[in-house]
């Protein structure tokens, strides 16, 4: 998730029941736009609109691959853990986790190898 994301911008992302079901169907497994489209009923171009949305939220990773034909794909996962919102004195206190990139998982992991 990008530091500057707006809560509300993700729970008016969330309300739209198209980003719900990217989310729900690449949880468990990386899919194309086809594969979305597919699993998901809707056109190519309603994948395209929600899937753009979530990547710039941070919600989804994108995944480009290159085919033996020399065609480049992308794949989609989702990055949404959990979102956790409590009610406090002051207001709403937002808490909104997702999966690290896989590559700042690696150099963490290895930060913390060498004690950094």
């Amino acid at each position: 998730m990008t530091e500057e994301s707006d809560p509300s911008e993700i729970f008016a992302t969330l309300d739209d029941e198209y980003a719900r079901d990217i989310l729900v169907a690449t949880k468990t497994d990386r899919l194309s736009a086809k594969e979305l489209s597919e699993e998901c009923d809707m056109s190519r171009p309603t994948v395209s609109r929600r899937v753009t949305r979530l990547v710039e939220q941070g919600l989804l990773e994108e995944y480009t691959h290159v085919d033996p034909g020399g065609r480049h794909y992308s794949e989609y996962e989702a990055r949404l853990e959990r979102i956790e919102v409590l009610l406090q004195a002051e207001g709403f206190d937002v808490q909104i986790d997702v999966r690290a990139d896989p590559a700042d998982r690696i150099t963490t992991i290895f930060e913390e190898m060498r004690g950094d």
